[in-house]
Parts: structure tokens; C-alpha cells; sequence
């Protein structure tokens, strides 16, 4: 049996491929008979020869081929390539069940595509949801989870979170912990547990700036302004998220519990306090005391007219993520 998994949505396609290998058989047989094909050096010789091995003490094998597929159509010979690999394919081991796996969206008119349409069960597409989908995606995952969520909350999580499946799956299942068996997650559960994905862009920055990763940090900068939003209100977000880090490591170094630090905030449950604290520890006080003094400074340069907006945030994400 051969696969064909397209588009980009890995987190659903990583779930369908544990599928199928609990279905081939035991994990420490699996990881015997399990070959991985990077698609983007190889030859279609590499992996013929990687369908057409037998498997060892096992019925069955894996075979995984990343982002080879949507390599064809570049060159001339490529016709030819999928002609090749097609024959293959009608001549395959029963004991070979065959993964190919392209991050992309493949064009219909693909001759291995077509060739896997005639095929029932064998051309999966994961597409990332739209946002006006989102929350039937969220609802379908709870009810898979033996759970239930309102319809607000369902809504307020979508917005909150967007299309980041994998962030989306963690929340709901941290809100279904919360709540266990009693009742539905409600929009008052989602408002106190996931405070922090109100700005969930600002919060993955965060995030990457205590790992000091400059990349993801500019990554998730660069996607805010090419929505369009105001470089001062991103830099506000970033400061009220730091604000919220020196806050509550302060109770905490102060010898608040994180009972009594949710009871200080307001919060219903020390498990937001947990959360927040969990993330603080990516930050010495002394360091969240610098940042806020280069924030200011940037609010300022921005403000006076003294460095470009764009720039000022480039820089500003640099300096931080150089912090010590």
C-alpha cells in the first residue's frame, strides 16, 4: 500500500502517519523496518530500492519519502522520473507500506498524484484550516478527546490561538484537564487559562527571546507588521508581556506560592500562575529589568523620530535576544 500525504499542515499529517505505523506493528519492529528518504537528494533509483527491501523478523515495513513529489516538473527528464516511479509502484511488495510526504500543496495535474487518485484511501490532503473553520476544528478535536467546549469558547480559542494546530491542540488539552469530567469548557475557562494567547504572536516573541532564537523572534515580528499592525502597538504588547514575567517572578522570589500569587491577580486557579511562572524562568529579574530599559529606549528613538519603526523593531528584537 502506498501513500500520498500533501500541504501544510504537519501536525495532522504527523497524526495519520503514527496511524498507520500502529498499524504495521510493534514500535521496536517498527523502528527495524523503517527506512527515511530524504526526497530532496534523492534519485528515483534510491528509492525503488528502498521500496523493493524485505523486511526483518516483521510482515510488513515502512518506507517514508519526504518532499520528493513536488521535485517533478523542475527538470526535463522528470517525466520520466514519475513514469519510472509509477511502474514501481504498480510492482510494489505487499510488505511495504509507502509514505510520501510534501509539506506543500501538490497541483492536481501531477502524474503520481493522479495515479494515486484511482487508489481508495491513498491521496490524503492536510490543508491548514481557514480561520472561519477553526472552530468546528476545535470542536471535532474535543469531542475526539471525550470532551465538550461551548461554542463561545470554541470561538474565542480560534481567535486567540489562530491556525497554529499544534498550539491549538496543547490549549485544548490543558482546558480539558482543567476541567475533567464535570462540565463543558466555557469562555470564562478559556479568559482565565490561555490569558496569554490573547496576543499569541507577542507571546511566542516572548517566548523566542528567552531562548534568545533572533530568528523565530523576527519571524514572528515580521509576520505581525506584514498584517499590517502598528509597530507601536506590537512594542506596548511586548512590554505588557514582560510587565506580566517581572510580576509574577517577583511574588514568587517575594515567597508568594502560586495560589497565592493567583489569589493576588484575581485568578480563579494557581494554574494560570504555574503557566506564567514556567515561562519566567527563561529570565533572571536583573534581565527583565534590562529589557524594559531598552523598551523604553526604543519607545523613545520611535517616538522622536530618531530611527525608522521597522528598523527600531529589528533592532530592538537583536538587542534583546543579546540580553545576559
Amino acid at each position: 500500500m502506498f501513500y500520498i500525504f500533501h500541504g501544510q499542515d504537519d501536525f495532522s499529517a504527523k497524526e495519520a502517519l503514527t496511524k498507520i505505523k500502529r498499524a504495521i506493528g510493534t514500535p521496536d519492529m517498527l523502528d527495524l523496518n523503517t527506512t527515511e528518504v530524504d526526497g530532496k537528494t534523492a534519485t528515483v533509483s534510491d528509492i525503488i530500492n528502498a521500496i523493493n527491501a524485505l523486511p526483518f523478523l516483521s510482515p510488513k515495513r515502512l518506507v517514508i519519502v519526504s518532499n520528493f513529489l513536488s521535485r517533478l516538473g523542475r527538470n526535463k527528464n522528470d517525466a520520466d522520473v514519475a513514469e519510472t516511479l509509477i511502474s514501481a509502484l504498480k510492482n510494489m511488495p505487499e510488505t511495504t507500506e509507502l509514505v510520501f510526504w510534501d509539506t506543500v500543496d501538490l497541483k492536481k495535474s501531477h502524474p503520481v498524484l493522479k495515479f494515486g487518485m484511482v487508489h481508495k484511501n491513498c491521496v490524503h490532503y492536510f490543508g491548514v484550516p481557514q480561520k472561519q473553520t477553526l472552530p468546528k476544528w476545535i470542536e471535532k478535536r474535543v469531542q475526539q478527546k471525550g470532551g465538550k467546549m461551548e461554542f463561545r469558547a470554541g470561538q474565542a480559542l480560534a481567535n486567540v490561538v489562530g491556525d497554529d494546530l499544534r498550539a491549538l491542540d496543547n490549549e485544548i488539552e490543558k482546558l480539558l484537564l482543567y476541567v475533567g469530567d464535570s462540565r463543558p469548557v466555557t469562555l470564562a475557562d478559556v479568559e482565565l487559562l490561555c490569558p496569554y494567547t490573547a496576543d499569541s504572536e507577542t507571546f511566542a516573541m516572548a517566548n523566542a527571546i528567552g531562548r534568545r532564537d533572533t530568528r523565530l523572534a523576527l519571524d514572528q515580528l515580521h509576520k505581525r507588521l506584514e498584517e499590517g499592525q502598528n509597530p507601536l502597538a506590537i512594542l506596548a504588547g511586548i512590554a505588557s508581556q514582560f510587565r506580566g514575567l517581572l510580576e509574577v517572578k517577583s511574588m514568587a522570589e517575594a515567597g508568594l506560592t502560586p495560589a497565592q500569587i493567583a489569589r493576588e491577580k484575581g485568578w480563579r486557579s494557581d494554574y494560570a500562575a504555574k503557566m506564567r511562572l514556567k515561562e519566567a524562568r527563561n529570565f533572571s529579574i536583573e534581565r527583565l529589568v534590562q529589557i524594559f530599559g531598552i523598551l523604553r529606549d526604543t519607545d523613545v528613538a520611535i517616538k522622536t523620530g530618531e530611527i525608522e519603526q521597522t528598523l527600531a523593531l529589528d533592532t530592538l528584537i537583536s538587542r534583546l535576544c543579546g540580553v545576559r
